[in-house]
């Protein structure tokens, strides 16, 4: 089995660590409980999962119940942690304590204090999807864990995607194409907008991976306008291929 050093040594542009793999391969398992995903179902409003019900046993298109899915997801269940947030109560920004978690269960809880009234906002990063859906609050990636249990809920198979520049979101396999779904977004830039980051938010990629269960995918082709000088800069860089570091996830 490939051992941390080796990870830590990989040539990649960022750090791509143990724990990093250990948290997608335990999310994407979750995907696969199907106890979870029946708790995960019933968060779910009933119109929009016979909506959905209804489409998947008539091979009908699936748009429709994507926009009230992704409606009802970010502005009526979740709730977005700002990285920086205010006191209620001196309208002073916060300062910041973070105590790393032990596992990725718990990934590590950050202290927001008031400097001047120590007003204190708790804000635990779990890797764990059932405290993620009681809590309903967190930013990208607790958005992303999440909002994959549900598509999986309702059959629709997803997995994590990651850029490693500070974002993640989720792909949905639909009509047998993966197709790029961000819940943080606003629909309908939300659903198969894969070069929104590029264009909209000046992305400069090296790798955006794909994480399942099963594997990790190298799919950065699909969200860069760019990817023949993408592919230039990884040539110049030694032991900058997948190899290893997919060989270790498949077996962890």
């Amino acid at each position: 089995m490939l051992n941390f050093f080796d990870l830590a040594n990989n040539g990649l542009p960022y750090p791509l660590t143990k724990d990093t793999l250990i948290l997608y391969k335990q999310v994407a398992k979750q995907y696969q409980d199907t106890g979870l995903l029946e708790s995960i179902r019933m968060l779910v409003p009933v119109n929009i999962k016979n909506e959905f019900d209804k489409r998947i046993a008539g091979n009908l298109d699936l748009m429709m119940p994507m926009t009230l899915l992704f409606t009802w997801y970010k502005h009526e269940f979740m709730k977005w942690m700002d990285k920086s947030p205010v006191c209620q109560l001196c309208s002073l920004s916060l300062n910041l304590r973070y105590v790393k978690g032990n596992s990725w269960i718990v990934r590590g809880v950050e202290y927001h204090t008031c400097p001047k009234c120590s007003f204190t906002v708790v804000f635990p990063r779990y890797g764990e999807i059932e405290n993620i859906a009681f809590n309903r609050i967190g930013r990208c990636s607790e958005w992303s864990f999440l909002f994959g249990a549900i598509l999986n809920s309702l059959s629709i198979q997803s997995r994590i995607v990651h850029d490693f520049l500070d974002h993640c979101w989720n792909e949905a396999l639909i009509e047998g194409k993966w197709i790029h779904v961000d819940s943080t977004l606003e629909y309908p830039i939300s659903i198969n907008n894969p070069h929104y980051y590029e264009k909209n938010w000046n992305k400069k990629y090296q790798y955006v991976l794909a994480f399942s269960n099963a594997d990790i995918a190298d799919v950065t082709e699909s969200y860069s306008f760019d990817w023949k000088t993408i592919l230039e800069q990884r040539k110049k860089r030694k032991n900058s291929d997948l190899s290893k570091i997919v060989d270790y996830y498949e077996k962890i």
